[in-house]
């Protein structure tokens, strides 16, 4: 039999080897990254910045240095690219630069950039060119990697070419032989695609259709004014407004739009002469024949 003190001793050991130790918590590390620099352009009415020259027929893009733009992979955002324009005043080319997270890139993978970001909004227009290039201009470009190399740059096989994601029209209405000035005006269409929002789901594009309004903050001297339209229908349409007048009448009109100009988004469209009428006791369109310029 064993001393009574040796006994103790064994069943203290066993004890002590039954705690567990306590697990050191991982360190967790930051992502990797790495500097993407690239070339990118914009060509005619592309996007955000906008210039209308050439007697007012031709809507121009150019870059500005306070812009961004955000850099996706299979709907995961890797970072924001800054922009650094070309020289001159109004330049159309840029290069953006900016660190993206580089876990699971490799060569031969397809980048988005968006402009500003996934979540776009045409809702509360004032009909300027101004509030569109701030706040209502979206634009789109994709690039494949050519390298992500050890010295944390990746690059690009060519440059971004953005594309805007919406059209920019001029509206102007007349009553009878003169132009007025609305108080506000909405626009609807009669194949029902007009977007009020787009969000990025990771995948794909999730539109929200409906009336786009726009009331303007003052009256134009020129008497047009300027919407930033998402129209996801390809074939003719006829646009519908109703328009309240700066005399309180309510005014209807209607305005075709051939699927010419809506087959792909990004351009410039004038429809400078709207005809608006008074309703007597129901609505009543507007002269659907005055010509649609595309400029």
């Amino acid at each position: 039999m064993l001393p009574i003190a040796l006994l103790a001793l064994l069943t203290a050991c066993k004890k002590e080897t039954d705690v567990e130790k306590p697990v050191e918590p991982a360190v967790e590390t930051a992502p990797a990254e790495a500097i993407l620099t690239l070339q990118a352009n914009k060509g005619e009415a592309d996007t955000k910045a906008l210039d209308l020259v050439n007697d007012g027929k031709t809507l121009n893009a150019y870059w500005k240095n306070t812009e961004k733009v955000k850099v996706y992979k299979d709907g995961t955002l890797l970072g924001t690219l800054d922009v650094t324009p070309a020289a001159g005043e109004k330049p159309t080319s840029a290069t953006l630069s900016g660190p993206v997270t580089t876990e699971g890139l490799a060569a031969n993978d397809v980048l988005m950039l968006m402009i500003p970001g996934e979540n776009w909004n045409y809702a509360g227009q004032v009909g300027t060119l101004e509030s569109i290039e701030t706040t209502y201009d979206y634009a789109t470009a994709s690039v494949t990697i050519a390298t992500v190399d050890d010295n944390h740059t990746i690059t690009t096989t060519a440059s971004a070419n953005f594309q805007n994601q919406q059209s920019i029209y001029r509206f102007g209405f007349k009553d009878g032989e003169n132009y007025f000035d609305p108080k506000d005006f909405t626009v609807s269409a009669t194949g029902g695609k007009l977007v009020q929002s787009m969000s990025w789901n990771g995948s794909a594009w999730t539109p929200l259709y409906g009336n786009i309004g726009v009331t303007p903050a003052s009256a134009p001297g020129d008497h047009f004014y300027y919407v930033s339209i998402r129209n996801d229908q390809t074939t003719d349409d006829t646009y519908s407004f109703v328009i309240t007048g700066s005399d309180d009448a309510l005014y209807m009109a209607s305005k075709g739009i051939p699927g010419t100009v809506l087959d792909v988004p990004g351009k410039f469209i004038s429809a400078k002469s709207v005809s608006a009428t008074k309703p007597d006791f129901s609505p009543a369109s507007g002269d659907v024949n005055d010509p649609i310029e595309v400029l």
